[in-house]
C-alpha cells in the first residue's frame, strides 16, 4: 500500500505527520483509498512500528519521535478532515503500543502507563501525573463496520499490557476497568481459534478477574482458556497458561488445579522456571505427609532454576532475578511458614539464594512474611480482601519518606508522583503509628524470644524498621540475614579505621571515635578529608589490617536510577556501589564489620520484598557485617548513634549486640542521652550534635539497621 499509487489517489506520509518528518522514509506515500481504508491505516501503522523499533536503544530519540506522531495524528482532524475518526483512533493505538510494549518488557511501569494512556486521549508528557482519556472514540471505532476488525486488533494488542501494569503495579485502574468489557468481550469470542496475542490477553485479564473478586467472569474465561490448553499442548503459551490456570485461587477451572499442573509437567514441553512452577502448585496442594514426601523433587527443581539465576554476573541483575524467583515459589514460602516447618522453609530460601550447603545458616530464624500485614508465626497468615495495612504503610512510607511506592488499593499518583527521596518530618507520626499497625512488635519480639532466635529473615517492604520498632520496645533487636549465610564469629575490636567525609558534624563523629577507642585501648586510625581518595579506600578496604571500617561521610541513593549509588568521600572522590560490590573481603576465618554512618547505605535497590543489592546489602555476608540507614539520616542523630555504637563496641561487646545496646540506648529520652554520653566522658565532643537531636521522630530514630 506504500510507496505504490492506485487510480492516481495518494499522500505524503511527511504531509500527515510534519512533526516527525525527520524520521520518516523520504518520499513515502500512502497510495490507494488513502486513510479511508483500513488496510492503509494498518500498513502506515505497521511501518512507524517499524520505524519505532529502529529508535528503541535510544528511549529519548523514541519518546520524541512518538510524542510527534500523537500530536500529528490529533491534529489530522483539522489538517486533514477527511481522515476518519477510527482511523485516527486506530492509528494512536498502534503508535502506542510499541513504546508500552518496550515499557512492559524492560519493567518501566511509569512508561506503560504514559504511552497507554496517550493511546486513548491526548498524549501525556513525561513528568505529569494525571492524565485524560476519552474512550468514546474507542467505542465508535469497536462499532465501525469499516475500522472494527483493526480497532479491535490494535486493542487486543495494547490490553495485555495494560492488565500487567494493573496487576502488578496496580495502576492505571480507572482504565483498566473501563476497557475490560470490551477486552473481555473480544478475548471470549472464539479463543481457542484465536491469535495468540489475544490469549496472551485473556491470560492478563483472567489474573485481574481473580484479583479483583469477579467470579463469573473469572471462571468464564478460565474454562475457555481451559480448553484452549488442552487443545493446543504445543502452543508457546501451553506452559505459562498451566501455570496460571492452576495456580489461580480460587480455581477457576473444571479440572482440579493439581491435576493440570501434572498434566502440564507429564504432557507439555516447558522450561525449568515452568516446571519450577507447576512442582511448587502441586506440593502446596498436597497434604503435610504427601508434601514431605514429594519435597525433594521440587526443592531439586528450584536448586536448577536457582543455579541459572546465579549465572548472572551483573550484581544489580542478579538481585532482580532472585526477586523474580522468590515470586515464583512464593506460594511454597506461604505453605511451610503457615505450617510452621521450619526446617524445610530454611532448607528452600537457602536453595533459594544459591547458598551451598555448608554455608547454610544453622542457628534459628524468624521470617518475616507479607500479606496485607506483616506475619511470622505459623497458622496466622491474613486473610485475602483487607489491604487496608499495607496501602496505610505505602501511602505514610511515600508521604514521609518522599518515595513513590505502589500497591493495590493506592491512586495513580503513587507511580507518577515523582519521588524526591527526601525525609518530611510533618508525616513521621502517620509513619509511625502505619508501622505499629502493620507490624505487631509486641507479638514479634515475644515470639522472637520464645523461639530463641537470632536473625530475621525479612521478606517485609525493604523500608520497614524493624529492628528500630523493637528497639523501642527495649528488644531483642536482632540482626537482619540478607545473605542467608551463616555468619563467621567476630573479630575482637582491636583496631578502628575511621573514613571523614564532608557530612555535617564529621569532625565531632572523629574526635568521639577518636575519645571512646582511645580510652579502651583501641587504635583508632583516622583519614581526614585532605587524605581521602577512591583507590586508598578501596585498598583498605580489600585488607585485613582493620577490625572495623567506619565511614562518616554523605550517601548517594538517585531513586530513578538506584545502581547509581555511592558513598561520597569528598566532592570529587565516590566510591560506586558497583565498585563496593566488586571490591573483596579479606578472608580471615572471623568477620569484621564496616559502619556506613551515611544516608541511604542500608536502602535497597528495587520496590519489592527482596533485593540484596544496595550499598550495605551487596557486601554483607559471612565475612563482614554491615551497619548502615535505610534512609537519609540527619547529621546531629548519625553522630548520636555512632557514639553510642562505639561505646558498646570499646567495652568488647560483638557486633550484634553492640548494635542492639546502642539502638535500644538511641530510643532514651535527650537528657538520658546527654548523661550517658557525659559519662563517657565525650559530653564535650557530642554537645552540638546532641542539640541537633533534641526533639526526634522516627525519621531521626528509626534508621539504623545490621545487616549480615
Amino acid at each position: 500500500m506504500l510507496n505504490h499509487k492506485h487510480g492516481g489517489y495518494s499522500v505524503r506520509l511527511d504531509e500527515l505527520f510534519p512533526s516527525a518528518s525527520v524520521q520518516l522514509p523520504p518520499g513515502a506515500e500512502i497510495a490507494g483509498e488513502g486513510l479511508d481504508d483500513p488496510r492503509s491505516v494498518v500498513a502506515v501503522g505497521l511501518l512507524l512500528q517499524h520505524l519505532q523499533t529502529q529508535l528503541s536503544e535510544s528511549g529519548h530519540a523514541l519518546e520524541q519521535f512518538t510524542f510527534a506522531l500523537l500530536e500529528d495524528i490529533q491534529g489530522l482532524e483539522k489538517s486533514q478532515p477527511c481522515v476518519p475518526e477510527s482511523a485516527r483512533t486506530v492509528l494512536a493505538m498502534m503508535v502506542c503500543w510499541f513504546p508500552a510494549r518496550h515499557a512492559f518488557e524492560h519493567a518501566q511501569p511509569l512508561a506503560m502507563w504514559r504511552w497507554l494512556h496517550s493511546a486513548f486521549g491526548p498524549p501525556v508528557l513525561a513528568d505529569a501525573s494525571d492524565a485524560k482519556i476519552d474512550l468514546a472514540p474507542l467505542d465508535r471505532a469497536l462499532r465501525d463496520e469499516t475500522f472494527g476488525v483493526a480497532a479491535q486488533a490494535s486493542l487486543i494488542m495494547l490490553a495485555p499490557v495494560l492488565f500487567y501494569l494493573n496487576n502488578n503495579a496496580h495502576s492505571a485502574d480507572g482504565l483498566a476497568r473501563q476497557l475490560l468489557p470490551a477486552v473481555l468481550a473480544l478475548c471470549g469470542d472464539g479463543l481457542v481459534q484465536g491469535p495468540v496475542q489475544r490469549i496472551e490477553a485473556a491470560a492478563h485479564v483472567l489474573t485481574y478477574l481473580v484479583r479483583n473478586h469477579q467470579r463469573e467472569e473469572a471462571c468464564a474465561l478460565g474454562h475457555e482458556l481451559e480448553f484452549c490448553l488442552y487443545a493446543h499442548p504445543a502452543s508457546p503459551m501451553a506452559g505459562g497458561l498451566a501455570v496460571l490456570l492452576a495456580g489461580a485461587q480460587p480455581p477457576v477451572t473444571h479440572r482440579k488445579p493439581a491435576a493440570i499442573a501434572r498434566w502440564a509437567l507429564e504432557h507439555l514441553e516447558v522450561n525449568p522456571y515452568t516446571a519450577l512452577s507447576l512442582k511448587t502448585i502441586v506440593a502446596t496442594r498436597m497434604d503435610d505427609a504427601e508434601r514431605a514426601a514429594y519435597f525433594p523433587q521440587v526443592l531439586s527443581q528450584l536448586q536448577v532454576v536457582a543455579a541459572l539465576v546465579e549465572r548472572e554476573q551483573r550484581a544489580a541483575q542478579l538481585s532482580r532475578d532472585r526477586g523474580t524467583l522468590l515470586s515464583m515459589s512464593g506460594p511454597m514460602l506461604h505453605t511451610l511458614l503457615q505450617g510452621g516447618d521450619h526446617e524445610r522453609l530454611m532448607q528452600w530460601l537457602s536453595a533459594w539464594h544459591g547458598v551451598a550447603p555448608g554455608e547454610q545458616r544453622r542457628n534459628r530464624c524468624v521470617v518475616l512474611a507479607t500479606g496485607s500485614r506483616a506475619w511470622f508465626r505459623p497458622q496466622t497468615a491474613p486473610e485475602d480482601g483487607d489491604d487496608a495495612p499495607l496501602v496505610r504503610l505505602t501511602a505514610a512510607m511515600n508521604a514521609a519518606l518522599g518515595r513513590s511506592l505502589i500497591t493495590s488499593g493506592l491512586p495513580d499518583t503513587a507511580l507518577t508522583v515523582p519521588a524526591t527521596g527526601r525525609t518530611y518530618d510533618e508525616h513521621a507520626p502517620e509513619l509511625e503509628a502505619a508501622l505499629e499497625n502493620f507490624v505487631d512488635t509486641a507479638d514479634l519480639a515475644d515470639y522472637a524470644r520464645t523461639e530463641k532466635a537470632e536473625a530475621f529473615i525479612s521478606l517485609l517492604p525493604a523500608l520497614t524498621p524493624v529492628q528500630a520498632l523493637l528497639a523501642r520496645r527495649q528488644g531483642p533487636v536482632l540482626p537482619l540475614a540478607v545473605s542467608l549465610r551463616q555468619p563467621l564469629p567476630d573479630r575482637p575490636v582491636k583496631a578502628v579505621q575511621l573514613w571523614c567525609g564532608q557530612a555535617p558534624f564529621t569532625r565531632a563523629e572523629a574526635d568521639v571515635l577518636q575519645t571512646v577507642f582511645s580510652y579502651a585501648g583501641v587504635r583508632c586510625d583516622i583519614v581526614d578529608l585532605s587524605e581521602v581518595t577512591r583507590s586508598s579506600f578501596l585498598t583498605a578496604y580489600q585488607q585485613d589490617e582493620h577490625d572495623v571500617i567506619w565511614v562518616a561521610a554523605h550517601g548517594r541513593h538517585p531513586l530513578l536510577d538506584p545502581d547509581d549509588s555511592s558513598i561520597l568521600l569528598s566532592s570529587t572522590e565516590h566510591v560506586s556501589l558497583e565498585e563496593l560490590a566488586a571490591a573483596s573481603v579479606p578472608s580471615t576465618g572471623q568477620r569484621r564489620l564496616l559502619v556506613l554512618n551515611t544516608c541511604d547505605s542500608a536502602a535497597a535497590n528495587a520496590q519489592g520484598p527482596y533485593d540484596d543489592f544496595g550499598l550495605a546489602r551487596s557486601v554483607a555476608g559471612p565475612g563482614q557485617a554491615v551497619i548502615g540507614h535505610l534512609w537519609p539520616v540527619p547529621g546531629g542523630a548519625a553522630v548520636v548513634f555512632g557514639a553510642l555504637l562505639a561505646c558498646e563496641l570499646a567495652d568488647g561487646s560483638g557486633f550484634a549486640e553492640s548494635f542492639e545496646t546502642a539502638l535500644c540506648a538511641f530510643q532514651d529520652t535527650w537528657h538520658g542521652l546527654a548523661r550517658r554520653l557525659a559519662d563517657r566522658g565525650i559530653g564535650a565532643e557530642i554537645a552540638e550534635a546532641l542539640h541537633d537531636f533534641r526533639d526526634p521522630t522516627l525519621l531521626d530514630w528509626g534508621s539504623p539497621a545490621f545487616l549480615e
